[in-house]
């Protein structure tokens, strides 16, 4: 099963102007705005999961909440283009709202590490449906 982090591994920490905390750049954003980064390693080890980029899908969350989302952004991966990252469709705060509602913060919180651990999940099962066409993510603890 696919898994997908919520904070750079790299940096050990949310991003402070990405991911969930998208809304804090300098970019003409909501303070709420987030997306779900997907990185290399992701498609190097799930190449034909998600379609291309510009492309929407059904996300079905744990908890029964559907939303539409986009493939965002663009990477190259061993010589195939891959979306960079997942953001809910026409509404970029519509993710940041409810993540961080599951987080319980506030839709202004700075999102760190340190409450993705007080939820007790740092990251998101993905699962797909190929009869139903919808993705499953869990965020459950």
């Amino acid at each position: 099963m696919p898994i997908v982090y919520l904070y750079s591994r790299r940096e050990n920490e949310v991003q402070r102007q990405a991911g969930l905390n998208w809304g804090f750049s300098n970019g003409n954003v909501c303070t709420a705005d987030a997306y779900i980064a997907l990185n290399k390693d992701f498609f190097r080890q799930n190449p034909n999961f998600f379609p291309p980029r510009s492309n929407t899908i059904t996300v079905l969350w744990d908890d029964g909440i559907s939303m539409t989302c986009l493939l965002e952004g663009s990477q190259l991966v061993d010589g195939y283009e891959y979306p960079k990252q997942l953001s809910t469709y026409n509404d970029k705060s519509a993710l940041g709202i409810y993540l961080r509602t599951r987080l319980r913060v506030s839709n202004n919180h700075f999102v760190s590490r340190n409450d993705l651990r007080n939820y007790g999940r740092e990251d998101i099962d993905i699962n797909y449906d190929e009869r139903n066409n919808i993705y499953l993510f869990d965020f459950s603890v």
